[in-house]
């Protein structure tokens, strides 16, 4: 009988290699593509109420409706990663919005070939069915980034790799502020639809299948092959069991989403859906209504898209930032600062002078926290969960967050109906990241208790 060896272990005592950086990168990319199609509605808003003449907050149906797929994605399709691999996953969803972007540019088409429907209504129904992909994809980047990275460099490497959705978010922005006045709304469209199609075409050649993964389906040739690619120097005998100490046996022959609630796992659970729920609130607001409300503020229309583009470049280095600061400090104490000054920055919005490099500098600063944050609380989702159920439990918590925070853009689409002044609904919109900060207060307590009581030997709070 071969020897045995721990996965874990092994990942953990190389230096991270350029296969792992290349794993890395199309984890990247995943996020990536989620940020491009996921922004391109909001930034091409403003063109699309001005074409069909429609109302203030109009779109604010059709913003719900994108959240609502997304968050149905996260719970439905997120999970089949822990039941069909994460690759598999991840390269047919990638190919779905692909599919799913280009009818955008054909909505009055189509609306004319369905009788009774409305542009909007098309619009709506579109959205929705791309957010049952869209929703898949940060979760499941998150996941195989964690899965491939060294316990001592996860934070960083993760959340390096989250970096991918705010630049696709950014990416959007100055895409449209240079192709809208050119070619365009409907030119978003196409150009977001090259990108996604070529994407999933580098995803299926080049992502391997998570290692954690094939260590609990005992997939021993294929782990050797990974392995090796880490290292060319490791050996292995073909008899070599491989295991994952620290997270003892794992059912793997179904999907049992219950076991996020079980063997104590119950309150973390319940406190990290929380966590999301509370960034989402503030970060759905500002995804979908700044490119909208920066016009409010009475800049010209390529100002206000690139004033409110530069809430993803504030990400961007939020999401570094927190990542390597994670590394060194904690999870837990690094999310309550952000939360907190999160909170603060937001509500700063509302008082920036309706200059363009005021207003671009509060909105940066904001999505530094908030943005920021929100990778961060995937990468430290993903240490809560052993492998067989870690995909569901990040997917859940995005999911169920992303159904509970639609409140926000729906009551952001009728405060701007009613002409609320914008300063009050950046102060509205802040509350939510104080009250973040007390739940992941609570769950740094309810890890530690796990800990101390012999609970990560099961996956709890493990990060292994």
């Amino acid at each position: 009988m071969g020897r045995t060896v721990d996965v874990a272990e092994v990942i953990d005592s190389q230096k991270v290699s350029l296969y792992q950086c290349v794993i890395a990168l199309m984890a990247w990319i995943t996020l990536f593509l989620d940020g491009v199609n996921t922004q391109s509605l909001a930034y091409v808003a403003p063109a699309i109420g001005r074409a069909w003449h429609l109302g203030r907050g109009a779109l604010g149906p059709v913003f719900s409706a994108s959240i609502i797929g997304v968050a149905f994605g996260a719970i439905f399709v997120g999970p089949l990663a822990d039941r069909f691999g994460r690759k598999r996953v991840i390269v047919s969803t990638v190919a779905y919005v692909a599919l799913l972007t280009l009818p955008v540019t054909q909505v009055p088409l189509i609306a004319a070939a369905i009788p009774g429907s409305t542009w909007l209504g098309v619009l709506m129904t579109n959205r929705f069915l791309a957010g049952l992909g869209l929703g898949a994809l940060v979760p499941l980047g998150i996941v195989i980034g964690n899965e491939f990275a060294p316990s001592r460099r996860r934070g960083a490497m993760v959340t390096l790799m989250g970096c991918g959705y705010a630049v696709g978010s950014a990416l959007g922005g100055i895409l449209a502020s240079g192709l809208i006045p050119l070619f365009g709304w409907e030119s978003q469209f196409y150009a977001a639809t090259v990108v996604t199609l070529v994407m999933a075409g580098v995803l299926a050649i080049w992502l391997p299948e998570s290692v954690r993964y094939l260590t609990i389906h005992r997939k021993t040739a294929a782990i050797i092959a990974i392995l090796r690619r880490i290292n060319p120097q490791l050996q292995f005998a073909p008899d070599t069991e491989f295991r994952i100490a620290a997270e003892g046996a794992q059912d793997v022959r179904r999907l049992r989403p219950g076991k996020l609630f079980t063997e104590g796992r119950a309150g973390m659970t319940v406190l990290i859906w929380l966590s999301f729920f509370m960034n989402l609130l503030a970060l759905n607001y500002l995804n979908n209504w700044l490119p909208t409300l920066t016009g409010e503020a009475g800049l010209p229309a390529g100002e206000a898209l690139r004033a409110a583009a530069s809430l993803q470049f504030g990400g961007m280095l939020g999401i570094i930032t927190m990542g390597f600061l994670a590394d060194r400090f904690g999870f837990d104490r690094v999310l309550a600062v952000a939360f907190v000054a999160g909170g603060l920055c937001i509500s700063l919005i509302g008082f920036a002078d309706g200059g363009f490099y005021s207003l671009a500098a509060a909105i940066f600063a904001a999505g530094f926290f908030n943005i920021g944050s929100q990778i961060t609380l995937g990468a430290f989702a993903a240490t809560l969960y052993p492998t067989s159920i870690r995909s569901t439990g990040v997917s859940w918590a995005h999911g169920f967050a992303r159904c509970a925070s639609i409140i926000s853009v729906l009551f952001a689409g009728a405060m701007l109906a009613q002409h609320w002044p914008l300063r009050t609904m950046y102060l509205l919109v802040s509350i939510p990241m104080f009250f973040g900060c007390l739940w992941i207060l609570l769950l740094a307590a309810s890890r530690s208790r796990a800990q101390k009581s012999g609970l990560a030997a099961v996956g709890i709070g493990a990060t292994s």
